[in-house]
């Protein structure tokens, strides 16, 4: 894809699905349009009533990031005018909401423009600001090398013990942000986790700023990450467990595949297969497009031939427990898909943990389970990464998570 600002040299294929946004917006309202993402702002510090304010402005997509720029610098003046006056705790606050402003104003069907590199640059400055002001030194913003360039990641050490510490990390979807997982990153590190949580390659800030585009191996830089946190940061590469959020859910089974290191995965709402570009949803074909470099429509099939894990031989070659977590209102992967997955996993390998939490409710990534999602995060990662090792210690130190329900 190219960096170029002006929307002429967009693709074929962006124009086409830029134009049935526009169009969808226009005929049933943004609020329609962006309903599935409500959730994921729910989840932040961002109440209905701005969420609600800010739709109800918004005429079509092409409204999005004037208005988003609007609300930020109003927001802006409003921290800025109640600065002096604020305690630490309230500024760490103030900061953490205009990151989420600024990650919903550059949300990911927006064209790739200056305004949007802005406010996603402000989400991440807001973020570092309030973490290192939270967290002091157990806050780290770590760089994973990547074809001569970097990948960056924000890593929370726990506040107690000596380390090694046993490492969970992130890996997020298509159109997240490392911004936006915060939240899961907190209650992990409280459980004295080390935690981290990156824009891989063709997301986010690897894809605005460094201009990496969503590579075939996409699954390695999970790796280059585990290398550069077992190096440098007291983290055990015996204890690894690793989270996979929507469309990465799909591609940390392809971490596992590869790297015996992994001894945990978390999939939260992965597919076992996207290689059909006709079922992406309509809002998400854009960052696709952006995501993966797609020139024009005739590309698309062929990079859609390597998003799949429905190989037997390749699925023999996850050795660890696994965790699935499916919403069964989720429009976008169905639950027969995960009830197949599961059943072959679980025939593969009979002895090894393969386990599922249905939420009936749910929807895509179980958003507005966000927190009981956590707590069972913590059973499972506590469970299988920290009771069989050497440091008995380590849960009477951190405290018992809730119980959880692992049928």
């Amino acid at each position: 894809m190219s960096r170029s600002f002006d929307t002429t040299s967009y693709s074929l294929t962006d124009h086409l699905v830029k134009r049935t946004v526009q169009s969808l917006s226009r005929l049933i309202g943004v609020k329609n349009v962006t309903r599935p993402l409500w959730n994921r702002w729910r989840a932040s510090l961002i109440g209905d009533e701005a969420i609600m304010n800010f739709l109800k402005g918004i005429r079509s997509i092409d409204d999005w990031e004037r208005c988003a720029i609007e609300l930020v610098a109003a927001e802006e003046n409003e921290y800025r005018a109640s600065d002096s006056t604020l305690t630490d705790a309230d500024r760490i606050l103030a900061l953490h909401r205009l990151s989420y402003l600024c990650i919903m104003g550059q949300w990911g069907v927006i064209p790739m423009s200056p305004g949007k590199i802005e406010l996603y640059s402000k989400s991440r400055d807001y973020y570092i600001e309030a973490e290192t002001l939270a967290n002091g030194a157990l806050y780290r913003r770590v760089a994973i090398p990547w074809e001569n360039k970097s990948c960056y990641g924000n890593l929370h050490l726990p506040k107690s013990g000596k380390g090694p510490f046993p490492l969970v990390i992130i890996v997020h979807g298509m159109d997240d942000s490392k911004e936006e997982h915060l939240a899961t990153e907190l209650k992990l590190q409280e459980q004295g986790f080390a935690v981290f949580c990156f824009d891989a390659p063709g997301q986010s800030e690897s894809l605005l700023l460094e201009g990496l585009n969503w590579p075939r191996n996409f699954h390695d830089s999970i790796s280059s990450a585990i290398d550069t946190l077992s190096d440098g940061y007291n983290c055990d590469p015996q204890r690894i467990g690793v989270v996979g959020i929507s469309w990465a859910g799909m591609w940390v089974y392809k971490a596992a595949m590869t790297d015996n290191r992994i001894k945990a995965l978390y999939d939260l709402g992965g597919p076992i297969h996207a290689d059909d570009f006709h079922r992406i949803p309509y809002f998400l074909k854009t960052r696709f497009c952006q995501a993966l470099g797609i020139e024009k429509p005739t590309t698309v099939p062929e990079l859609g031939t390597f998003f799949t894990i429905k190989d037997e031989a390749h699925l023999d070659k996850v050795r660890c427990p696994v965790r699935i977590i499916h919403g069964g209102k989720d429009p976008f992967v169905s639950l027969d898909d995960k009830q197949w997955l599961q059943s072959k996993l679980q025939t593969l390998h009979p002895d090894q943990e393969v386990s599922m939490l249905v939420f009936p409710e749910g929807d895509h990534c179980c958003t507005g389970n966000g927190e009981e999602m956590r707590q069972d995060a913590i059973e499972f990662f506590c469970r299988v990464l920290v009771s069989d090792a050497s440091d008995n210690s380590f849960l009477e130190n951190q405290g018992s998570p809730l119980n959880i329900d692992t049928r």
